[in-house]
């Protein structure tokens, strides 16, 4: 069974509790930054569309790109529940071919950990870089190591009034740095299960990958900080340009 597929019509629900807000206004910080006003935004493994519909609403040129057929549907859905048109594609970042660029792309909630083959890894920034214009800028974050040493996909939630409850258990291997999540669901009327798997990027794989995509100002943060990472940190965001 695909990841992200019984879970989808229940993803934003579990999610209710993000803070959006923030994540976008941490995006506009570094799109100060670079010194650019986007018009047109790609939203890389946007599953269900959250950010790309709050982006839209703001008057931006949205379009979103998830390789989970589910969570497109459910984007589609709620996109135009809300009177929005946003073009949702189904692909996988690795393969991303939309027939137009952009000035500016993103990809959230350690997104791209669920990649977990260096190749495809590259292959993934590569493509982003293809599809933004001559200075476009690129955001994106990532669990670390310490992350899942720490065990942050162990959670549970078992309130009976919740419309969904849940019980997460990950197991990490430091030799392949990958982190596996068994989680197991339960609604009213349904149980279900997903696994879960990511990888733990070293910061120089992750630099190499990004000037190997021909990406330049490359930048390594604590996460919604403007500080270098550092031993202890459970997320870094990871910033890029394409040449002006």
């Amino acid at each position: 069974m695909e990841s992200f597929s019984l879970v989808a019509p229940y993803y934003e629900t579990l999610m209710r509790s993000v803070p959006y807000g923030m994540w976008l206004e941490y995006l506009r910080l570094h799109w100060s930054l670079a010194g650019i006003e986007p018009k047109t935004v790609l939203e890389v493994c946007c599953g269900t569309g959250k950010l790309s519909r709050m982006l839209a609403q703001e008057g931006y040129g949205v379009q979103g790109v998830d390789k989970s057929e589910a969570m497109i549907r459910e984007a589609r859905d709620l996109a135009a529940s809300e009177g929005l048109s946003i073009p949702f594609h189904c692909a996988d970042a690795a393969q991303l071919e939309i027939d137009c660029t952009f000035d500016a792309g993103f990809s959230f909630f350690d997104s791209l950990n669920n990649i977990v083959e260096i190749g495809q890894f590259r292959a993934a920034l590569a493509n982003v870089r293809r599809h933004l214009n001559p200075g476009g800028h690129f955001l994106f974050d990532l669990n670390t190591a310490f992350a899942f040493e720490q065990g942050m996909f162990d959670q549970e939630e078992s309130d009976p009034d919740e419309p969904i409850r849940y019980r997460w258990r990950s197991s990490w291997d430091s030799g392949t740095r990958i982190c596996t999540i068994h989680m197991e669901f339960q609604t009213a009327d349904s149980r279900f299960e997903e696994t879960h798997v990511q990888r733990a990027y070293t910061e120089g794989e992750v630099v190499e990958a990004m000037l190997t995509a021909g990406f330049v100002e490359v930048g390594l943060y604590d996460s919604y900080t403007l500080n270098r990472p550092h031993s202890r940190s459970d997320r870094v965001h990871v910033s890029g340009k394409a040449p002006s």
